[in-house]
């Protein structure tokens, strides 16, 4: 009998030892309900599908290991119910909409977008099955094209959280998703990971511009209220400049990411987010990327082609599954990465470096929700309020001089990232009208302070 347990042992030519994975790590990358992240991403909206594909047909979706239906009645409200018929178990996804509700095929009942069963046309009608029965159905909410819908316990549902993003006059928001075949974590975790940028979006396929060749100085930090982490990269695009880039995330799994286009002379300071995104698990193997583009025709927000976003399309190279093998070998991204991490990424097999302490970092303060040691709506207070809450992502580029010592040039762009940080940080504190205004001169004096 062959010894199948997993040894990791050292050495040429040892894959006998190592033919068996561990498990992965279930308390992270599990979803269905009663599980530990699978409830902790119950507690906050969900985007499910765009608003545009609730027709005059159901749409059949699947969320956090849940099979469901959403549907827009003729009247104008939008639904989500389980998927199956509380009278016999008949799929709803083949029911008829109607003014008020949902009918299931099969017997004629027809639910309401609460889940009240408001007809059962076979029943005698002095029957009570109409007040006995209800149909699972979830709270709905509609945001800029994107249908969300709270999974959690009703007496804890929070009011729909709001970002500044979507409070700047003028811009337009075009949703998109993109499918991946692989576990919601992989795919979030990768977001605190800016090395891969300079491999996989540069070096091997070039999606990203010739300025993210240089392997950034990078810092990490989990935010004071340990809601979310954000990391500064920096790297040098030539003697005289200092790119400055600020990458956000939100927990359980919002990602705000700055724009990926040319460097703007015209916007130095504080060029913001460009995508919205949301890293939604579908269940244990698979995610959904839900975004908004952040567009207008001119200024900071201007670039890209805001006709490719759409369902499984967005104007951000490398994130979508290439159409054909050979293509996915030639040229991978995104989608080919965290998929080939296997669908659920096995921790126990990685041999972590020095550029993978923001995983490490996102990996634990997920763990600290989970225990409890970070408040969760509503009781916190930024997305339990429609207060909006700021973002930090963004670019900004110094032109700020290259010391010839090395030891001395890494001490300068240590501090002038730290400094960063805490401007924009600190300033969320500011009015939200004044809070670009304040950030821009604050760099502006960092760039004075070290442009000597």
């Amino acid at each position: 009998m062959q010894n199948t347990e997993f040894k990791p042992v050292l050495g040429p030519y040892r894959a006998y030892d190592q033919r068996v994975a561990p498990a992965p790590d279930h308390e992270l990358t599990r979803v269905g309900p009663g599980t530990p992240m699978g409830e902790l991403q119950r507690r906050f909206w969900q985007p499910v599908c765009f608003s545009s594909q609730l027709t005059d047909l159901p749409r059949a979706v699947r969320i956090l290991g849940e099979d469901l239906v959403a549907f827009r009645t003729k009247g104008g409200e939008v639904g989500i119910l389980h998927k199956h018929c509380a009278h016999r178990g008949t799929s709803l996804e083949f029911g008829r909409i109607e003014e008020h509700g949902l009918r299931c095929c099969y017997h004629g009942w027809m639910f309401g977008c609460d889940g009240t069963v408001l007809e059962t046309p076979g029943e005698p009608p002095n029957s009570r099955l109409k007040k006995a029965v209800f149909q699972g159905a979830y709270p709905v909410h509609e945001y800029h094209g994107l249908v969300h819908v709270y999974m959690g316990p009703p007496d804890m549902r929070p009011p729909f959280p709001e970002f500044d993003i979507f409070q700047i006059p003028g811009l337009k928001y075009y949703p998109s998703s993109v499918l991946h075949a692989n576990n919601w974590l992989q795919s979030f975790e990768n977001n605190m990971d800016p090395f891969h940028g300079q491999f996989l979006h540069t070096r091997v396929t070039q999606h990203f511009g010739d300025h993210y060749f240089v392997l950034p100085q990078v810092e990490w930090k989990v935010t004071e209220d340990g809601r979310g982490m954000y990391y500064v990269a920096m790297r040098r695009t030539d003697d005289n400049t200092l790119w400055a880039r600020m990458f956000h995330v939100v927990f359980p799994n919002y990602v705000f990411v700055a724009s990926l286009y040319d460097l703007l002379d015209e916007v130095p300071f504080f060029q913001r987010t460009f995508w919205a995104r949301r890293v939604v698990p579908i269940d244990d193997e698979n995610c959904t990327f839900f975004s908004w583009r952040l567009a207008a025709e001119e200024g900071e927000f201007a670039g890209g082609d805001v006709a490719r976003n759409g369902w499984n399309s967005i104007d951000f190279d490398g994130q979508v599954e290439q159409s054909t093998y050979e293509a996915k070998q030639r040229f991978p991204g995104d989608w080919e990465a965290q998929t080939g991490q296997r669908s659920i990424a096995v921790h126990k097999l990685e041999r972590l470096g020095t550029t993978d302490a923001g995983v490490v970092k996102l990996r634990n303060a997920l763990r600290d929700m989970l225990a409890g040691k970070v408040p969760l709506p509503p009781e916190a207070a930024s997305l339990g309020t429609n207060v909006p809450e700021n973002t930090h992502s963004s670019n900004n580029v110094f032109k700020i001089r290259k010391l010839d010592d090395p030891v001395a040039e890494a001490e300068q762009t240590r501090n002038v990232s730290r400094l960063l940080a805490a401007a924009i940080v600190q300033a969320d504190a500011s009015p939200v009208a004044e809070r670009r205004r304040i950030i821009v001169e604050r760099l502006q004096a960092i760039e004075r302070e070290y442009a000597r």
